[in-house]
């Protein structure tokens, strides 16, 4: 192993348990791959509209390792929904990479899905959703143009002007049958 791939492996042992660190005290887990919380948020943008559910994943725009699979996926379920639930629940993905073209995330976003919406957030939000979310993202180490980033998808529920993150999952390929069954939990309460 070289001297570069050596660092670069430390440096990303060491942000892993850190992450670990800061998240675990935050949150009860029923196994390693869906994590149940009740912490409310206060941010803007999330939830904006009139949707109950929101399902949240953080990416940049022509990512192709991480993103591209996992929008798939989740349009994969997302389509699977009754139309009914599809009302109630809305996707939103949120740029991490420094705007260019403003356009771009929910070009991004609504080729997977035209239901799906694709936004930029100001460095100062964007600082304020990952420090919430416990999202971490750097500019890659290999590749200046590409970021490595946390690829968790998030359940948030709003109810009576409050919003919650409700469950964290953390495994890819996402558990269909599970997301479903929360978001049936969280549309009946």
């Amino acid at each position: 192993m070289g001297k570069k791939a050596y660092l670069a492996f430390m440096l990303l042992l060491v942000i892993a348990v850190s992450i670990l660190i800061m998240v675990l005290p935050t949150f009860s887990t029923k196994n390693i791959s869906r994590i149940s919380s009740s912490k409310g948020i206060n941010l803007p943008l999330i939830l904006n509209d009139e949707k109950e559910i929101k399902l949240l994943f953080f990416g940049y725009s022509g990512c192709i390792n991480i993103c591209t699979p996992r929008l798939q996926a989740i349009n994969e379920l997302y389509s699977s929904l009754d139309e009914e639930t599809r009302k109630r629940v809305g996707v939103e993905f949120l740029d991490i990479s420094v705007p260019e073209e403003i356009t771009l995330p929910a070009e991004f976003a609504s080729s997977f899905n035209k239901e799906f919406k694709g936004i930029y957030l100001s460095q100062e939000t964007l600082r304020a959703y990952t420090k919430e979310f416990k999202v971490f993202f750097s500019p890659s180490l290999i590749n200046k143009i590409e970021f490595d980033h946390t690829s968790n998808l998030y359940l948030v529920k709003k109810s009576k002007n409050k919003k919650e993150i409700r469950f964290i999952y953390s495994s890819y390929p996402y558990d269909f049958k599970q997301i479903k069954l929360d978001i049936k939990e969280l549309l009946d309460e």
